[in-house]
């Protein structure tokens, strides 16, 4: 403050304590004539005039005393600049830059929560836009990658039923071929061993028989050798008996032997010749039952050979069987690590699918969150009041339509029914002021009403007025505004009620104020 609002503090304290001390001669001079009245009684006509003179001073001295004695009200001046209540304060300003449009006035009443300006702001806009087809973007992938994980499960389910049946193959055709490795064969291949055993059989019969007409041929050769024994000894009789016919017929002729002895020799060699045809009939039958027999076997060989050709068929099915089974099973192996191979491909793209579901949704998710961040920054720029008050910012129809930068204030907003202000008084009043004391609050007008007000705080530290020489307390006091006249900002005057003081203790006060007798004498102001 400067030292012209000082002065005027200093100035109503000068006059108060030579009122008081000019008053208290008022009183004795009313009751002037009772004062003899009172010494009538005594009637000491002869009393000197010193000693009336005494008498006097004695009176006045115990009238002095008795007036220092009374209690008189007190008040602290301060000069004060109105503030407002913190929490009943409201400074609207913009969050981002954009163009305004006020919905309130100067020295308008508001309500909490109603709208007092809009801030359209383009940059906001055309985010949003953006951030909207983002989204949708987003959300369009995401569903085709959702819609690209169905048909992968559903790929992924067929793909393991083939698996499935693959392996079901696999594994019946493993058994299979190794049932046939262990010796337990197929049915097929058992019915063939079988055709092979009944071959096997029919061609050791066929052997036996063969090996049975074989002895017969053998027994025929004998009876044919025998019987060639036999046509050999009839070709000699024969032939010795034809040299005995010769000879006969040499003496027949000769007339030495009779005829009956040559008929005889003739009916001797017939009957070895009838016996040697007889003989060589035999053994061409022999030899024909010889060939019958060789042909028997030659057809028992080429039945054979025919048996055992179909035992190397018999073989050769099965040995083909067992292949077909070998070769059924690699193939239903391979058909199997095909599948497995599909399944693993499919399976690869779900995970792929899924993986894109989650990267899609993280899109999808950020883009909502940029969306919804947008539209709280949308949001705002709708301003609001966060206090019921009144609008105190003058000149608002300047503002309204034109440019604002973000951060810029609009307004401010105050709850005029109570405010605070900062008051000032010198620091030898300071002892006399206490908080929840009574304040009258006056502006700098002559025609300003009175406000009541009440101590809030009093700040310890100390400070300098303007004028640097003298230090000066600091308090804040709650002003009751009840015609909301008041406006933070004004400056005005406060005068604290400190209750009552003695006359004396008033003037010894005073003193102190102006000359600092505690300087000089220890506990004057005590």
């Amino acid at each position: 403050m400067s030292s012209n609002q000082n002065q005027p503090q200093k100035s109503p304290l000068k006059v108060v304590p030579p009122k008081s001390l000019v008053q208290p001669p008022v009183p004795p001079t009313a009751p002037a004539s009772p004062t003899p009245e009172a010494v009538s009684p005594a009637k000491a006509p002869a009393a000197s005039p010193f000693y009336k003179k005494g008498l006097m001073l004695l009176f006045l001295l115990g009238c002095g005393v008795a007036i220092a004695q009374i209690p008189i009200a007190n008040h602290v001046t301060g000069a004060g600049t109105i503030t407002s209540r913190s929490y009943e304060r409201h400074h609207v300003t913009t969050s981002v830059a954009g163009t305004v449009n006020l919905k309130v006035k100067s020295n308008g009443l508001v309500t909490e929560g109603d709208i007092v300006a809009e801030v359209y702001s383009a940059e906001i806009e055309q985010q949003i836009a953006s951030a909207e087809q983002s989204l949708q973007q987003a959300t369009s992938a995401l569903d085709d990658a959702k819609s690209g994980v169905k048909r992968g499960e559903m790929q992924l389910l067929k793909a393991k039923q083939d698996v499935a049946i693959a392996r079901s193959r696999a594994e019946k055709e493993q058994a299979e071929f190794e049932a046939i490795i262990s010796g337990n064969n197929s049915p097929q291949i058992r019915q063939l061993e079988a055709e092979i055993n009944s071959i096997e059989s029919e061609i050791a019969g066929a052997i036996n028989n063969q090996l049975g007409i074989e002895e017969q041929i053998t027994g025929i050769q004998y009876e044919i050798s025998a019987l060639e024994v036999d046509s050999t000894s009839y070709q000699e009789n024969l032939q010795i008996l034809q040299s005995e016919i010769q000879k006969y017929q040499e003496i027949l002729m000769e007339g030495a032997l009779a005829q009956n002895e040559f008929n005889k020799s003739q009916k001797e060699e017939n009957l070895l010749k009838a016996q040697i045809n007889q003989q060589m009939s035999q053994m061409e039958v022999k030899r024909q039952q010889i060939r019958q027999y060789e042909s028997e076997i030659r057809q028992r060989e080429n039945f054979i050979e025919q048996k055992r050709g179909l035992i190397a068929a018999k073989t050769e099915q099965i040995q083909a069987v067992k292949n077909q089974v070998e070769e059924l099973r690699d193939e239903r192996a391979n058909e199997l690590e095909q599948q497995l191979v599909l399944q693993r491909a499919v399976e690869t793209e779900v995970e792929s699918a899924v993986l894109q579901i989650k990267n899609e949704s993280e899109r999808v998710a950020q883009a909502e969150a940029e969306l919804a961040r947008l539209r709280d920054r949308q949001q705002d720029l709708i301003l609001k009041s966060k206090i019921t008050g009144t609008v105190v910012t003058a000149d608002l129809d300047l503002v309204d339509q034109s440019p604002v930068q973000m951060g810029q204030e609009l307004m401010e907003i105050v709850n005029l029914s109570q405010l605070t202000a900062t008051v000032e008084v010198s620091q030898e009043d300071g002892n006399l002021v206490q908080p929840n004391q009574f304040v009258i609050f006056k502006v700098r007008d002559p025609y300003s009403p009175s406000y009541r007000a009440r101590v809030q705080e009093i700040l310890p530290k100390m400070v300098l007025d303007q004028s640097g020489s003298n230090r000066m307390l600091t308090l804040t006091i709650l002003i009751d505004n009840h015609d909301q006249s008041l406006r933070p900002g004004s400056e005005g005057f406060a005068h604290i009620e400190t209750g009552q003081m003695r006359i004396y203790q008033k003037a010894q006060h005073e003193l102190n104020k102006l000359f600092n007798l505690d300087k000089y004498f220890v506990g004057f102001s005590k």
